[in-house]
């Protein structure tokens, strides 16, 4: 077979879905010397991370303006390189595309799909224009699709309930896994290093936030200072992945706070740094609204440290008993999970234990494998195994 795929997002400021780009290329290139992969980008692989195999090559389309070059210059070289299948990997996906091409598509979540009323608006207009394109491109994409891809039941149930034109065996489930790198490792000299980076004084709970109200970052904050002012608590708060914290409302609910100084604002961190803050974390904290799988609990797990996050939407179906699961909405439910975690060494040993037993179920080699399957499927249909 020759296979394409949109590589732009493993080449790019890695978070979700470059993650998993990456992971998903980089399996395919360990498991899979017998098809042929073309890698379509939109800037050059300056990190060179990319599989440099005889079977893989690597080509850079230009201009990389995000819509002319998924809807025109990827279908065009698609058709010119003479695919059997092209695989877009973060939700989108061209709508025309030659007849001869079997088109897959990851589709992560439908997030982008649902009411207001159900998640609420961002404020930042590159993800409200993400948005929009989405919900324009996808539901006009799905019913082209030879296999849609997603990363939890959860996902696919809530794919089916929006994407009317998609059935039960047009959707494959493979599940995503934290990196090999988040595993216990807690080393002294990188930690004194972030403490006087960062002003990280004392024990601390670890979040990733985001302007993106779905992370739940206000109430996050909120609970952790009613925390601080009744219960006397003597952690800090530490929220890492949020770029530009000093114009956020949360950086702005906290200047007339005398807790202010206890709550510490990171940018994007480097993955030593990510892999050190989760290992000295006391907590992992983790109620978004809304994930199509929800990765970051498996990366705290895997680092060993005891994960407090949601019980909505595909977290439970991830985490399973390994998490002590709340309700993101109720503050009061928030408040007692902490102090539980933070003051009862026994509750914490077992949610640790539970951790390590639950991320050995997943895997990014096990994931390739049953992606490569999919692709096999859609070309070698009806022949015996």
């Amino acid at each position: 077979m020759k296979i394409g795929m949109d590589a732009r997002f493993a080449v790019r400021k890695r978070r979700g879905i470059g993650n998993y780009s990456l992971r998903l290329i980089r399996n395919l290139a360990d498991i899979d010397s017998g098809n042929q992969y073309v890698l379509y980008i939109d800037r050059e692989d300056t990190e060179e991370i990319l599989p440099a195999r005889p079977n893989f090559c690597i080509k850079k389309l230009s201009p990389a303006n995000y819509l002319i070059w998924e809807q025109i210059l990827l279908p065009l070289q698609a058709k010119r390189d003479n695919l059997d299948i092209l695989h877009c990997l973060g939700n989108t996906a061209p709508i025309k595309i030659s007849h001869r091409i079997k088109l897959v598509s990851s589709i992560m979540d439908v997030m982008y799909l649902k009411n207001y009323s159900e998640l609420p608006q961002s404020s930042s207009i590159y993800q409200k224009l993400g948005r929009i394109y989405r919900k324009i491109i996808v539901p006009k994409t799905a019913g082209s699709l030879s296999k849609a891809i997603t990363i939890s039941f959860f996902s696919k149930t809530d794919i089916m309930h929006h994407l009317k034109s998609l059935r039960d065996e047009d959707i494959a489930v493979t599940y995503l896994s934290a990196n090999d790198w988040f595993k216990p490792c807690k080393n002294e000299v990188i930690f004194e290093i972030l403490k006087n980076k960062y002003n990280i004084h004392n024990d601390f709970i670890f979040t990733l936030g985001a302007t993106d109200p779905r992370k739940n970052t206000e109430r996050i904050i909120r609970t952790f200072l009613e925390l601080k002012s009744k219960y006397s608590i003597s952690e800090q708060l530490v929220i890492s992945e949020l770029p530009n914290w000093g114009n956020t409302l949360f950086y702005r609910m906290l200047q007339d706070s005398k807790y202010k100084n206890d709550v510490v604002f990171l940018d994007f961190v480097t993955e030593n740094e990510l892999v050190c803050l989760y290992n000295y974390a006391k907590v992992f904290l983790y109620p978004s609204f809304y994930e199509g799988f929800g990765l970051p609990p498996l990366e705290a797990m895997s680092c060993g440290v005891p994960v407090i996050t949601s019980n909505v939407t595909s977290i439970p179906e991830i985490v399973e008993d390994a998490a002590m699961l709340v309700n993101p909405y109720d503050d009061e439910e928030l408040k007692d999970a902490l102090l539980v975690m933070l003051h009862d060494e026994k509750v914490r040993s077992d949610y640790i234990e539970r951790g390590f037993k639950q991320v050995k179920k997943f895997s990014w080699r096990k994931m390739a494998i049953e992606t490569l399957k999919i692709y096999d499927s859609l070309c070698f249909r009806g022949l015996p195994e």
